[in-house]
């Protein structure tokens, strides 16, 4: 319950944060940057056990990188025609959600992990392509 809450607030603070990191950098480093900070934080928080403290610390800074999803509803829509800004924006922020689905189904069926800490850092390596990809974002106007 504490690393929850300790995650949403980060989160909070995070949208604020990388609203700001895409105003001075733009869009496309701020987005690159955070996946790889996100990804490197997720591999530092759950590569081993941690003691309490610092496990708690790093759901703050886990939360600070969830603004880059705060992102993407700024610069996504701009990036498409007008009569197609919703449709395009839409399926970007949910085709994610149809390969997790299959991800969690296919997973779930063929390896049985024991360990959630393990699940999740394995799940910190998915943000460096994301970083990657995002390097060649179109850098969208302000409006």
């Amino acid at each position: 319950m504490v690393a929850l809450t300790l995650v949403m607030v980060g989160s909070i603070v995070g949208n604020f944060m990388a609203g700001g990191l895409a105003r001075l950098f733009g869009y496309r480093i701020a987005i690159s940057s955070l996946c790889l900070v996100y990804g490197g934080v997720m591999l530092a928080t759950f590569s081993g056990p941690r003691t309490h403290a610092v496990a708690l610390v790093l759901m703050v800074v886990i939360g600070l990188c969830q603004g880059v999803f705060g992102l993407f509803t700024m610069c996504l829509p701009p990036l498409f025609p007008t009569l197609l800004r919703t449709t395009g924006a839409g399926f970007c922020y949910n085709i994610g959600r149809i390969f997790a689905a299959a991800g969690t189904i296919f997973f779930g069926v063929f390896t049985k992990v024991g360990d959630v800490r393990e699940a999740l850092f394995y799940a910190g390596f998915l943000f460096f392509p994301a970083a990657a990809l995002a390097a060649f974002l179109p850098e969208p106007r302000d409006q």
